[in-house]
């Protein structure tokens, strides 16, 4: 498919000596964001509606409202334009148009000939309209593109430390049956070692030997 089968024409565009004033309320009455802006009927550079905006903001934004409208009537389009702009011809496939479009992030590609005459303009709008159509006629049935799937990493906690003496760890001894007797390598004597209890319990002042439960985040 070629470019001049999805382009839009005749296009709406600008003049050098126009005032941003007057580029606002044309892309307003046309509903467009972009225009062209021409030197006679050769491509010269465009202006978009986000231009438009970084103007105002940098300039008029602090003046009173009916200064405003005075100050945009008195800036031309040439001073807030840009000059460089990327086009494509008539006869280039249209998927070199969506390329350039993809990689050069932009919203417009003019459409010019030899002499850089303008011819028409294919916008993002143009491809939109396209897929729409192929996907009533049932040409496009599947998507190519397989979805991305990121998985957040899992936050974990670090486990407390315990400053070095500060814990103390509270136990109890159980009954006489329930103590543990150890024999000497002798065998002649026996010492008599207190079961430490399993349980820990609280007291005041005292740490409890209760291994902290690890959250998860």
């Amino acid at each position: 498919m070629k470019v001049r089968e999805i382009m839009s024409a005749p296009v709406s565009t600008l003049e050098l000596g126009d005032n941003i004033l007057f580029a606002e309320e044309l892309m307003t009455v046309e509903r467009v964001r972009h225009l062209p802006v021409l030197d006679g009927d050769v491509l010269v550079g465009l202006l978009s509606h986000r231009d438009l905006l970084a103007a105002t903001g940098r300039v008029l934004d602090k003046l009173p409202a009916d200064d405003m409208a005075e100050a945009k009537r008195k800036t031309c389009v040439r001073h807030v334009m840009r000059g460089s702009v990327d086009t494509i011809g008539p006869d280039d496939d249209a998927a070199d148009a969506a390329d350039i479009m993809l990689t050069q992030k932009i919203g417009c590609l003019p459409v010019v000939d030899e002499a850089h005459r303008l011819l028409g303009i294919v916008t993002d709008s143009d491809f939109v309209a396209m897929a729409r159509d192929a996907l009533r006629a049932g040409t496009i049935t599947q998507a190519t593109k397989q979805p991305v799937v990121v998985r957040a990493p899992v936050a974990t906690r670090p486990r407390p430390s315990l400053a070095k003496g500060t814990a103390k760890v509270a136990a109890t001894a159980t009954s006489a049956r329930g103590a543990t007797k150890i024999a000497s390598k002798k065998g002649t004597a026996t010492k008599i070692v207190p079961k430490v209890s399993t349980k820990a319990h609280v007291r005041k002042g005292a740490m409890t030997r209760k291994t902290p439960t690890r959250r998860s985040a």
